[in-house]
C-alpha cells in the first residue's frame, strides 16, 4: 500500500508543505485535506516541497492545479519547488506545469513570489504596554477606511484589541500586528514572543483570564494559533459582508 507524508510547517505568512512518499489515487485526498488546512491559516503563500515525492499515476498530479484554484479563491498563492527532472516531465506531459508555478529550489520560488503583487497589508510593532491596544485599534481603523471596508471596522477593532491585550497581559512581550485585506476576508494577526498558548474560558476556569477569546470566537469568522520559532501567531478573519 502506498503512503504519503504531508508535513505542514507554518512560518507566517508562509506555509511550507513537505511531501514525502507516493502520490496515488489513495493518497490524493490526504494531499487535498492538508492543503485546505494550510489555506485555513490565510497565509500569503503555500510552498510545496515535492523533492521527496514519487508519482504513481500522472492523473494524480491534477491535484496541484486544484489546490492552485482553491488558493486563488482564498487569495493564497501556491508554488511547487524541488521539482526533479522526471517529475518535470510528468507535469509537462499533462500540462500541469502551465497551471502551477514550479521551481527547482525554494530560493527561486521565494524570489518569484517576492516579485508578485502582494495583498494589501499593513503592520505595526508594539511594546507590551497600555498604549498597545489603542495603537492597534488605530491601525485597524485606518486600514478599514483606506481599503473601503469600513463596515467591518468595529468588529476588527474589537478583535485586535483582545488579541493584543492577550499578548500584553499574558505573553508579556512585544508584538507585531499585521492587517491584510484579501478578496473575501480581513485578516488580523498578532505575533508575540511567548510559546504560552491562549485558552478559552470554561466553567472550570471561569475565574482565569480568557474572556477575550470568547469575544473573538463570537465576532470573528474564524481564528486560530500558529506556533512559530520563538513564539506564536494568533490570527482571526472577518468575512467582508455587510451585516452579521
Amino acid at each position: 500500500m502506498t503512503t504519503l507524508a504531508c508535513i505542514l510547517e507554518r512560518e507566517f505568512p508562509i506555509c511550507h508543505l513537505r511531501l514525502r512518499g507516493t502520490l496515488s489515487l489513495a493518497t490524493v485526498p490526504q494531499l487535498r485535506a492538508t492543503g485546505l488546512k494550510a489555506f485555513a491559516d490565510q497565509p500569503d503563500l503555500v510552498l510545496i516541497d515535492v523533492s521527496g515525492l514519487e508519482v504513481e499515476d500522472d492523473v494524480t498530479l491534477t491535484a496541484f492545479p486544484a489546490l492552485v484554484h482553491q488558493g486563488s479563491a482564498d487569495n493564497v498563492s501556491v508554488m511547487l519547488y524541488g521539482v526533479r527532472p522526471a517529475l518535470a516531465v510528468q507535469l509537462d506531459r499533462i500540462v500541469v506545469a502551465r497551471q502551477v508555478p514550479t521551481f527547482e529550489t525554494r530560493e527561486q520560488a521565494l524570489a518569484a513570489h517576492a516579485r508578485w503583487p502582494a495583498p494589501t497589508r499593513a503592520q505595526i510593532d508594539l511594546a507590551p504596554d497600555r498604549d498597545a491596544t489603542a495603537l492597534a485599534r488605530d491601525l485597524v481603523d485606518r486600514c478599514c477606511e483606506r481599503w473601503g471596508v469600513r463596515h467591518v471596522a468595529d468588529d476588527a477593532a474589537l478583535v485586535v484589541t483582545e488579541l493584543v491585550a492577550n499578548a500584553v497581559q499574558h505573553a508579556r512581550t512585544g508584538s507585531t500586528v499585521v492587517v491584510t485585506l484579501r478578496e473575501r476576508y480581513l485578516h488580523v494577526a498578532v505575533r508575540d514572543r511567548s510559546s504560552r498558548r491562549p485558552r478559552r474560558i470554561t466553567a472550570d476556569n471561569e475565574l482565569e483570564s480568557g474572556r477575550g477569546l470568547l469575544i473573538v470566537d463570537g465576532v470573528a469568522t474564524s481564528w486560530g494559533v500558529i506556533d512559530t520559532v520563538g513564539g506564536k501567531v494568533v490570527w482571526a478573519t472577518l468575512r467582508l459582508r455587510r451585516g452579521r
